[in-house]
């Protein structure tokens, strides 16, 4: 059931981009954000000798996540020894898109992580499975792999695994380094319990994976390797947080503008005291918080006060937000405003200004959308703090093992 759903949310993932598919109706260039992928299929003509080449560099290609390049090598070395016993000519179309049909598998086990960290609640892995961001920009990169290795460490720490844990954040770690939160979060509820060996064990499980699959491309090309690194890293986005809301919205009735020179120091600033206040939170709670709670905060602040923002933030968001709240009005509303700022990026220009809504405003849509996003996100954090003082959400999740 959980492999139907997947399949499902990704066929009505291609569904949303048929459009680009027709030449007379020039979607690519009107809506480039919709039509836009950085997935590559790979090479397709990978043989036994020439497999090995990008298995530790990025794929056939050489410019995917070395994890990733570790599958489509060798799915690319399969495919190429059955179109040769079967005597099948290969080409752009023989394969409609490999990296597609493996990030679809990837998100099945991300709905199987879910479902079975939901226990009795069924409407959670569904919920997520259609969830707008996903199917519209989730497929078209390599962050559902991010995501996956996140919700496997955090389901191996739920069930008191802090070894497997680091396994899954060190392989996490080669497509984005958004699973290292897992590991700050461990942290916070290590410091909690006073189990901070789980720390310790998790951390060094990570660093020996990371290692394990980066080692062989650092030592052999370290230049190629830190330049993919720091573009992982410095992966460019459409547009930023809430900084680029405060100016030009903000600044104007309240007086308290912002020089855009210090932007870099106060975000970072500001990021550094909000992950304290939620260290805080963890420590002062009345009942037994969860990870996927903590976890959850983390990512928010690190979205929240960031620099920079994509729809794929939200894609990272999803499953703790339906572990975390259960409220589908709270996740179709967000999802909802989090569609519409995309929109308001990725639209012709101008045509949301014609629309008799936004005609007559002083604010443009895309701040509308932009103060209504952030509003979204601070009402997830207040929210998600409350539930963990009153310890409302804990005990649907589960807590660490050790404690239950």
């Amino acid at each position: 059931m959980v492999f139907v759903i997947g399949i499902l949310a990704v066929l009505f993932s291609f569904l949303l981009r048929v459009p680009c598919r027709v030449p007379e109706w020039d979607v690519a260039n009107r809506f480039p954000g919709l039509c836009a992928t950085e997935l590559n299929p790979g090479d397709l003509s990978v043989t036994p000798g020439t497999m090995l080449q990008g298995f530790f560099t990025g794929g056939p290609t050489g410019d995917q996540p070395i994890v990733v390049g570790m599958f489509t090598s060798v799915l690319g070395w399969m495919t190429t020894g059955l179109a040769q016993a079967f005597n099948i000519e290969l080409n752009a179309n023989t394969v409609l898109d490999l990296t597609v049909v493996l990030t679809a598998m990837v998100w099945v086990i991300i709905i199987a992580t879910v479902a079975g960290l939901s226990g009795k609640q069924p409407s959670d892995p569904v919920v997520m499975a259609f969830a707008p961001t996903v199917l519209l920009v989730g497929f078209t990169a390599w962050d559902l792999w991010a995501v996956m290795f996140m919700m496997l460490a955090v389901a191996s720490y739920i069930r008191g695994s802090p070894g497997i844990a680091g396994l899954w954040i060190g392989l996490g770690s080669t497509v984005n380094l958004l699973p290292a939160l897992v590991l700050v979060a461990i942290l916070f509820m290590a410091a909690r319990y006073r189990y901070i060996g789980d720390f310790f064990i998790a951390l060094l499980s990570s660093v020996i994976f990371f290692a394990a699959v980066n080692g062989p491309f650092m030592v052999t090309e370290f230049d190629r390797w830190r330049q993919q690194f720091l573009d992982s890293l410095n992966a460019p986005v459409q547009n930023s947080t809430v900084w680029d809301v405060w100016n030009p919205v903000i600044a104007g009735p309240t007086g308290l503008s912002i020089n855009p020179e210090s932007l870099q120091t106060l975000s970072l600033v500001v990021v550094l005291l909000a992950v304290v206040a939620v260290l805080l939170v963890t420590l002062m709670a009345g009942k037994d918080p969860s990870i996927v709670q903590v976890l959850l905060l983390l990512l928010i602040v690190a979205i929240l006060f960031g620099r920079e923002w994509s729809l794929l933030q939200s894609v990272w968001m999803v499953p703790l937000v339906v572990l975390a709240r259960r409220s589908w009005i709270e996740f179709f509303i967000w999802q909802a405003v989090e569609i519409g700022y995309w929109a308001t990026l990725n639209a012709p220009a101008g045509g949301w200004e014609t629309q008799p809504l936004f005609a007559q405003g002083s604010w443009t849509p895309q701040e509308i959308f932009a103060v209504a996003r952030f509003v979204a996100l601070l009402w997830f954090l207040v929210v998600v703090i409350i539930d963990i003082q009153r310890g409302k959400r804990a005990l649907l999740i589960g807590i660490h093992a050790k404690n239950m």
